[in-house]
């Protein structure tokens, strides 16, 4: 005979320590080139368009490890006491009708080590794609997001037909 009360409380444990689970999300984010006034745009005016939204949420460019990337220096978005997070962005035109903002963060301890975070966690998007994502839109890129979040998108809408 099974015990129920070990049972339900094994249940009840699993439940509690899901619903503790972080938020993460990938280390990239897509938008679509719209260029203005209909016309196809052109991969300098990409890059243009590219480094005005860069500089209006506030990142500084660096010097990028490919030619057709731009990378920025790395900005420190939380402060937990023992380590600090830096996020450094690298953003690169897929084609001529997407564009890639991959992030790049990492925990800073104040011992001295650096450990690479392999996810966005909710504090840092929070912290930084406000502001991108509006810069972005501003320069006309169109946020598409991850693959996961429009794989959401394109599951609600079949579900509504």
């Amino acid at each position: 005979m099974i015990r129920l009360r070990p049972f339900v409380l094994v249940i009840a444990a699993t439940v509690v320590l899901t619903a503790c689970a972080p938020s993460i999300s990938p280390l990239f984010r897509d938008y679509t080139v719209e260029a203005p006034g209909g016309q196809p745009a052109s991969s300098p005016d990409v890059f243009t368009r590219i480094q005005a939204a860069l500089t209006e949420a506030g990142w500084t460019e660096t010097g990028a490890a490919a030619p057709n990337v731009i990378s920025t220096e790395p900005r420190f978005v939380s402060n937990w006491g023992l380590f600090r997070t830096a996020v450094r962005l690298d953003v690169a035109p897929i084609g001529e009708h997407h564009v890639r903002v991959i992030f790049t963060p990492t925990r800073h301890s104040v011992f001295g080590g650096r450990t690479k975070i392999g996810y966005l966690s909710s504090g840092v998007r929070r912290a930084i794609l406000p502001q991108l994502n509006a810069a972005f839109e501003q320069q006309g890129f169109v946020v598409l997001g991850t693959a996961q979040e429009r794989d959401e998108d394109n599951h609600s809408a079949e579900e509504e037909t």
